[in-house]
């Protein structure tokens, strides 16, 4: 696309990165294989997400897309994409809806001596209490995968978000700027 110049495209291409390790680490946990990454990857990858977000939202504000017209464009804008970026956007979205649609039963699962267990509150009739609820190894397994395809699930859509408004924006600012140059467009008459 040749609105995406400079930092837009280095802005857009890192949040298109940064989902695709979450998108890794989000498969790695999936009930076949149930691989865990290791923390400092999809803690860091997290980190960089929220900053992709971050700048994503500043650029956005930046550039009057919000403001413009009688509401929101960013629909009729995701209409007017090119097919195959259309198609990764659809896939992409698929993919996480999925790997967060398999994530039920996701509780913060601890092991000890005896096994693993999760607590859950009991209401009794003055309040609550934490009960410990022992659990089989692959129970576990089970539970501690869909609490990390959340982990992995949600900062993938916030990347996917961010590349979609940093697209937004560079088209947005592309088009402000070609509209503001004298004499484009138009021809001079000789005289």
């Amino acid at each position: 696309m040749e609105v995406l110049r400079g930092c837009y495209r280095v802005h857009f291409f890192a949040a298109w990165v940064l989902c695709a390790v979450e998108l890794l680490c989000l498969a790695a946990t999936a009930p076949p294989l149930r691989w865990v990454a290791p923390v400092w990857l999809w803690a860091s990858t997290l980190g960089a997400i929220v900053l992709v977000f971050g700048a994503a939202l500043a650029r956005s504000w930046s550039v009057p897309f919000l403001r413009r017209g009688s509401g929101f464009d960013l629909v009729q804008y995701m209409m007017v994409l090119p097919r195959g970026l259309k198609l990764c956007y659809v896939v992409v979205a698929c993919l996480i809806g999925l790997g967060l649609a398999t994530a039920g039963g996701a509780e913060e699962i601890r092991k000890d001596s005896t096994g693993y267990y999760w607590t859950k509150r009991e209401v009794a009739d003055r309040g609550g209490q934490f009960v410990r609820v022992d659990i089989t190894e692959d129970e576990g397994e089970r539970r501690r995968g869909a609490q990390l395809r959340i982990s992995a699930g949600v900062p993938a859509v916030f990347a996917l978000i961010g590349s979609f408004l940093v697209l937004a924006s560079a088209e947005t600012a592309h088009g402000s700027a070609v509209a503001a140059r004298p004499g484009r467009g138009a021809r001079r008459r000789r005289g």
